[in-house]
């Protein structure tokens, strides 16, 4: 059975026409310079820098190949041992706004992209690094998992997938950290870009100059890809767009931890508290990947608890992580059943980090299970499994 987890829905952009390499070249594709303040790393014909534009087809295909290379090592670690692989696809037909990963037992897991992921606005080699380190945080980036819908629960898929802050948090504290270690020229480029309060955050959390600087080339990729997840948002809800930035952080706190993509200011912070912890992934293991697999349990939470800054700038953000969430035990009840109440019928749903919820039918509906254990409310004369008679 396939097992999706979308990074962005599936909106088709009319305006996505045509081959990737023939994106403009113009800057209007998401300038960081506009958004940062500087216009260091550009080169001297006033073209965009790889870093303001879109990638190009072999730029795309290369950033995949790489990220997918540094958790090779992970996927065939991964229960059963040598069974398991990491491959890429990108769509090149379609213009659907679309990133996201597939699981299938005894299968590769898969990052696949559509091309008109590739040339949304505000879309840069830079974000589009971060984002597909984000697709390979849902296979490598542990506790928490999404444990609605996660398909599998004996741990035979090798991995659960990750939540969307958590594969958020890993993009920017693990995987782009090892992704760009090695392009000092670049990184250091970007921590002249930011101003001097952007790089206190990371001259505060890292000691060397090295660190610092890629630090900083992280935040700049974060705040160009924050820029992009408002507008994607706004697409999907309309309203007036109000890009996250550094210093006007979500203050809102998470009752529970949120599976789902939290507001674009909260996924900005997250990514800033990923770049600026310094404790990193060690071995080949997956972070709380413990019985019972894909759970918020305890096991699982204290499993994964050395691998992420607890306290401090580096921590998840509250918006959407709340290490105090109580994981409910949904074993006797099981995910969702038929119940009635005072006469009135309706679906109840058990999650481990949300709890009890009940929907409830509406006039003359009743509650049907289908043969696959799927509960949910129909008009009397419909069959479940059959549709209407």
């Amino acid at each position: 059975m396939k097992f999706y987890v979308i990074l962005a829905s599936s909106v088709l952009l009319s305006a996505c026409t045509g081959e990737v390499d023939d994106v403009p070249t113009d800057g209007t594709h998401g300038n960081s310079a506009a958004v940062i303040g500087g216009t260091a790393g550009a080169p001297a014909d006033g073209a965009p820098s790889a870093g303001e534009r879109p990638p190009t087809r072999e730029e795309a295909e290369a950033i995949l190949e790489r990220v997918v290379a540094l958790y090779q090592d992970h996927a065939a670690a991964a229960n059963p041992a040598g069974t398991h692989k990491i491959s890429w696809r990108i769509d090149w037909e379609s213009d659907a706004v679309s990133a996201h990963v597939l699981l299938n037992p005894g299968e590769d897991w898969t990052i696949e992209v559509s091309k008109g992921w590739l040339t949304v606005s505000s879309m840069t080699t830079e974000v589009f690094a971060l984002t597909m380190c984000h697709e390979m945080g849902h296979f490598i980036g542990g506790f928490p998992f999404k444990t609605s819908g996660r398909g599998d629960s004996t741990g035979a898929l090798g991995t659960s997938v990750s939540s969307e802050g958590q594969a958020d948090y890993f993009a920017t504290k693990d995987c782009l950290p090892r992704l760009w270690a090695n392009e000092t020229e670049a990184n250091a480029a970007a921590f002249a870009e930011l101003d001097p309060s952007a790089r206190e955050r990371c001259t505060t959390a890292y000691s060397d100059l090295a660190s610092q600087q890629l630090c900083g080339r992280i935040l700049v990729a974060s705040l160009q890809t924050g820029r992009l997840y408002e507008e994607q948002a706004v697409l999907q809800a309309p309203r007036e767009i109000v890009y996250p930035q550094f210093d006007t952080p979500d203050t809102t706190e998470a009752a529970v931890t949120k599976e789902g993509h939290a507001p674009s200011q909260c996924r900005l912070d997250t990514l800033v508290a990923g770049a600026v912890c310094s404790v990193k992934e060690t071995g080949t293991g997956i972070p709380g990947f413990v019985p019972p697999y894909g759970e918020y349990s305890s096991a699982s939470q204290e499993a994964a608890r050395p691998f992420a800054c607890q306290t401090g700038p580096g921590a998840r953000p509250r918006c959407w992580f709340q290490p105090d969430t109580v994981a409910t035990d949904c074993s006797e009840l099981g995910q969702q059943a038929c119940v009635v109440e005072d006469g009135v019928q309706g679906v109840r749903y058990c999650d481990t980090t949300s709890g009890v919820t009940y929907y409830w039918c509406i006039l003359d509906e009743v509650c049907k299970t289908s043969s696959d254990g799927v509960a949910d409310c129909y008009a009397p004369d419909v069959d479940p499994e059959e549709g209407s008679r």
